[in-house]
C-alpha cells in the first residue's frame, strides 16, 4: 500500500522567507524544511497497481503557469482547541482551477471525491491540544505575513511514510514530466 497525495513544493527562497515564522509557539512541532508543501488533493492509501493508475491520470495533466503568494497565517482547530498552524495562499483562481483539474482526473479513475472544501495552505507546525488563547499571540504577531511571488509549473505526486517522528515525503513523479 501506498499513501498517496498531489501537492506543490516551494521553491528554496521562499522556504528562507518562512524559516524566521519557526518560532514563538511553545508546544509546536515545526515542519522540516524539506517537508514543506502546498497539498492539492490528499488521495490516501492505495494499492501499487491503482498507483499506477493515479501516475497515468495524472500524466495528462497541463495547464499554463501562473504565479502564487503565500500569505497570512492561520490555524485548523476545533472547539478552540488549535491542532495546526498554516501559511495561507493569496487567492488565485488558476489555483482553483488547477486543484479541480486534478480532482476531476482521479475521479475519473475512481478515486473518491473530495468532500472538504480546498483551502490551500503551508502547514507550518502541528501542534497538540494547544488552546487557541495560547496561540493567539503567535498569530496576531505573524498577522502580515507573506512571500514574494513564485511560479507554479509542475506539480509532484508524493508518497508519505509516517514514522514515530512524523512524516517523511517521497517525490514519485512530476507533471507535466517534460520540465
Amino acid at each position: 500500500m501506498l499513501r498517496l497525495f498531489v501537492a506543490l513544493s516551494l521553491p528554496d527562497p521562499v522556504k528562507t522567507q518562512i524559516a524566521p515564522m519557526k518560532s514563538g509557539l511553545l508546544g509546536a512541532r515545526w515542519i522540516d524544511q524539506e517537508n514543506l508543501h502546498l497539498t492539492i488533493r490528499f488521495i490516501g492509501e492505495v494499492e501499487d497497481t491503482y498507483a499506477e493508475d493515479i501516475h497515468y491520470s495524472l500524466s495528462t495533466l497541463r495547464f499554463e503557469t501562473f504565479p502564487i503568494r503565500l500569505k497570512g497565517i492561520d490555524t485548523f482547530r476545533s472547539r478552540n482547541v488549535v491542532r495546526s498552524v498554516w501559511a495561507g495562499i493569496e487567492p488565485s483562481t488558476q489555483l482553483k482551477a488547477l486543484q479541480k483539474k486534478i480532482n476531476t482526473n482521479l475521479v475519473n479513475i475512481g478515486v473518491a471525491p473530495e468532500t472538504r472544501k480546498f483551502t490551500p495552505h503551508v502547514t507550518l507546525a502541528r501542534l497538540k491540544r494547544a488552546p487557541l488563547a495560547k496561540v493567539f499571540p503567535y498569530l496576531e504577531a505573524n498577522a502580515g505575513f507573506e512571500t514574494q511571488p513564485f511560479e507554479v509549473f509542475q506539480v509532484l505526486l508524493f508518497r508519505s511514510h509516517l514514522g514515530s517522528r512524523g512524516a517523511d515525503y517521497e517525490v514519485l513523479a512530476a507533471y507535466p514530466e517534460n520540465i
